[in-house]
């Protein structure tokens, strides 16, 4: 079984309950990330979020086209994991 991190044991039988008890926190509440979410590319991902907004057609209309002109052309095939401060 993997430990807290990749490629890490856990001390004990009590480290990895108390990390399974974190862990079904996270997901009851919300906070749980895949470790596998980071994978999909921009130009998906933004598509996604674009269809989740409730906003005015006029501003979705301007996302739409800064993704277009801007994000997609350089960014849209770059899994999101990748993009970095």
């Amino acid at each position: 079984a993997s430990g807290p991190g990749p490629g890490e044991r856990f001390r004990d039988e009590n480290e990895a309950y108390e990390d399974g008890l974190d862990r079904e926190s996270d997901v009851r509440n919300l906070r749980h990330v895949s470790r596998h979410s980071g994978r999909i590319a921009t130009t998906p991902w933004s598509l996604t979020w674009l269809s989740t907004l409730d906003l005015d057609p006029t501003s979705l209309n301007h996302y739409r086209k800064i993704l277009r002109a801007q994000i997609w052309p350089h960014w849209g095939s770059t899994p999101l994991v990748e993009i970095t401060t």
